[in-house]
């Protein structure tokens, strides 16, 4: 990471936009994970009206840096509307261990969570996908359906659903490309190449018996340990992945439900993306169903910021 001053503390957002793309979002991510194994601290806090979450980390090479978002869901019903994750990220210098600068959380959550999803589809689904179905209408899921539509761009059949018609309707009035809005859950993922989930569900709403055989199955919403978007029979899919073990295993209720209550182990977990990314037999995958869990992590945070700020001195 280049010196920076601390007069010269840059504060970073949406005015970014028009210097960044998906694929060098995506390679910035694969390239974080081949430096040294991140030190990480995370922290949830119950609040009256949500959480505060907390996610700190410091990768060699790389420097330091803590992202602190509010998270309320019902945040985008309010009148006015406001997001549902709102906050700010620190990017710390490594050699002197002064602030860089300042990222809007939101923003950058938005970016680095769904270059996650798409960094662990390089790896482990079909590069010819034809079908895609998006689970959730709000920011997350939208840029999900951008990445994806970005990355993959033999896409014909793309569906969303969500657990209310009028905004899935929304996201298909303001698309740029056809979608088909779902009337229920099993409609929008029966017969999809891939499978992307980005809601607010506490219980399963993906049941594996609707899985087609050879999916990649994106499991990004679950965020809290009592969250869960996919039932058992999915999550029991042999080829389990995710993308920080030591962010998904014991904190996140995706894994660590089933892992309490024996429907799995944590080594029936295949891979990471620190170990998808540097191994070399992940092209066998590709013909299977594999299922993805997205936890996130302060780690691809910092990975993004760098990535913001190399753009910003452009």
């Amino acid at each position: 990471m280049t010196d920076t001053n601390i007069g010269e503390l840059q504060i970073l957002g949406s005015e970014l936009t028009r210097h960044l793309n998906w694929t060098d979002a995506v390679e910035a991510l694969r390239v974080g994970h081949t430096f040294p194994r991140a030190t990480l601290s995370d922290m949830l806090t119950s609040m009256a009206k949500g959480e505060l979450l907390t996610r700190s980390a410091a990768i060699a090479g790389m420097g330091a840096g803590t992202k602190s978002v509010t998270i309320r869901p019902g945040n985008p019903e309010l009148s006015p509307p406001a997001p549902s994750v709102q906050g700010l990220f620190t990017l710390f210098d490594e050699e002197r261990g002064h602030p860089v600068g300042l990222v809007d959380g939101a923003f950058l959550t938005l970016w680095k969570t769904v270059a996650d999803s798409l960094l662990g589809a390089h790896y482990l689904a079909s590069s010819d996908a034809k079908s895609l179905a998006v689970m959730g209408t709000g920011p997350i899921a939208r840029g999900l359906l951008e990445g994806y539509a970005a990355m993959y761009p033999r896409l014909t059949d793309i569906r969303v659903w969500g657990r209310t018609n009028e905004r899935a309707q929304a996201i298909a009035d303001t698309c740029s490309f056809d979608l088909v809005v779902c009337e229920t859950a099993e409609a929008a993922v029966r017969g999809a190449d891939i499978v992307t989930s980005a809601t607010g569900a506490r219980s399963p709403i993906i049941m594996g018996e609707w899985i087609k055989q050879g999916a990649h199955v994106d499991l990004v919403g679950a965020h809290g340990p009592d969250m869960r978007e996919a039932d058992d029979e999915l999550i029991s899919t042999p080829s389990l992945f995710v993308d920080s073990r030591e962010t998904v295993l014991e904190h996140i209720g995706e894994l660590r439900i089933p892992i309490s209550t024996g429907v799995v182990t944590a080594s029936d977990v295949l891979g990471d993306l620190y170990e998808l990314v540097g191994g070399d037999d992940f092209e066998r995958y590709r013909n299977e169903t594999t299922v993805f869990k997205n936890g996130g992590g302060a780690h691809l945070d910092l990975m993004m910021a760098n990535y913001f700020f190399e753009q910003a001195r452009k």
